[in-house]
């Protein structure tokens, strides 16, 4: 399985885009960098995508990917929590912002089509198994456990946490990676806990209850406060974790 970073960044600067990340197959996760970081023929072969939640930085470059395809390209098929599904329609492309791209060019053949998807649910997608798992914020969101019938990798939603890998399901390949974000520096924890984020200690309580040998791939962290994170990080003494960067791409 090969996981390009398109996107990793808790915000947006130069260097530094919004959540977005690349399987094989034209399958992505998050919408944050899918128009900046791919041309236009990389955007017009994504066939999927499962977005975590609503919040922009998950779904910004969506509807300008939307446009940069043709009333040719098939349909890109989104997937994600019925609110969602629903804020992409009332909030993003509702003829007002942005065209009706849930519509057009016509309601059979549109250049989006929505299907809702609940925390431990599983669909089967260009030879994946994708499955939901609930990730606790400050809206609706899950993450997705992506399983190419060798290997697994978990890439999550915005979280606070709370336990989110207690409950894994049983019948997956191994576990080879977790992406999982770390917003704030240690010293930010009330704040983190207020937005529903994670620090890097918060990060180390909730991987506990993973084998050691799982790569722990930090993700999200708000611009600034990188190089203050990653030493955090670093001081866990986890053997297999690290930041990730735009631009990565992960081979398991």
């Amino acid at each position: 399985m090969r996981v390009r970073v398109l996107g990793c960044s808790g915000g947006c600067a130069p260097g530094k885009a919004p959540s977005c990340y690349l399987l094989d197959r034209g399958v992505a996760v998050d919408a944050g960098a899918l128009a900046t970081s791919l041309t236009i023929e990389e955007q017009r072969a994504v066939e999927h995508v499962f977005l975590t939640h609503a919040h922009w930085d998950h779904v910004r470059d969506l509807p300008i990917s939307v446009i940069n395809r043709t009333m040719e390209t098939p349909t890109l098929q989104i997937y994600g929590l019925p609110d969602t599904v629903e804020d992409m329609r009332t909030h993003l492309m509702n003829d007002r912002v942005w065209f009706s791209a849930f519509d057009l060019p016509t309601p059979a053949s549109p250049f989006i089509a929505a299907t809702p998807m609940n925390a431990g649910e599983t669909r089967e997608c260009n030879g994946y198994r994708i499955t939901g798992i609930s990730m606790p914020h400050t809206v609706p969101a899950i993450g997705y456990l992506i399983d190419d019938g060798s290997d697994s990798v978990i890439i999550s939603a915005d979280t606070g946490g709370g336990g989110i890998f207690a409950d894994l399901p049983q019948d997956i390949s191994p576990l080879r990676a977790v992406f999982l974000e770390t917003s704030f520096p240690n010293a930010m924890r009330e704040f983190a806990d207020l937005t529903g984020h994670l620090t890097a200690e918060m990060l180390g309580e909730e991987v506990a209850c993973l084998p050691d040998e799982v790569e722990i791939i930090a993700t999200h962290m708000k611009p600034g406060f990188e190089e203050q994170i990653t030493a955090e990080l670093m001081a866990l003494g986890r053997t297999h974790l690290r930041a990730a960067k735009d631009g990565d791409v992960f081979e398991f």
